[in-house]
């Protein structure tokens, strides 16, 4: 049997509770939170005559870089920058990366502005998201060379825009 020789320390019953600490992380948490779930409208005028995909999506909760593909032509920001036929590129349009250069030029110059501005302001920041507004008959092969185009010019977080179903 071993015996214990050394002084007993009591176990206080009372114990405190650290509440800054809690408060403080409860505080990060809710503004995680608030910040995570901040959401702004986006407005979205479709051209006459486009019909866009119904879709079951989220809600667009961020500005960015508009891009318009009609019958007739691809838009960025509503300035006409290519001439389409029944959704389609003309010949010679498309470059060997599947890029439309007519595109390319129009949304490297788009790249160029928002670094020139961000130069300028530090607050704002050069912004890779782009929104891309079909018609829902745009075949894939022109979407794909839209993309393409995009990714190569910075433009590399897209989202399609859809109409929600309800």
């Amino acid at each position: 049997m071993s015996k214990f020789y050394g002084k007993k320390t009591r176990v206080s019953s009372e114990m405190a509770l650290q509440i800054t600490s809690m408060a403080d992380i409860f505080t990060i948490i809710l503004v995680f939170l608030l910040k995570s779930f901040a959401m702004s409208p986006v407005n979205i005028s479709p051209p006459s005559g486009m019909m866009i995909p119904e879709a079951q999506a989220g809600a667009l909760n961020k500005e960015a870089l508009k891009l318009e593909i009609t019958q007739n032509g691809v838009q960025v920001e509503s300035k006409p920058v290519l001439v389409l036929k029944n959704f389609r590129f003309a010949p010679g349009e498309i470059l060997g990366n599947l890029s439309s250069q007519s595109l390319n030029t129009a949304l490297e110059k788009e790249h160029k502005r928002q670094e020139l501005i961000s130069k300028s302001n530090l607050d704002v920041k050069v912004d890779s998201k782009i929104l891309i507004i079909a018609d829902k008959k745009v075949p894939y092969v022109t979407v794909k060379s839209v993309l393409a185009s995009a990714a190569l010019n910075g433009f590399t977080d897209f989202k399609l825009v859809v109409v929600q179903k309800e």
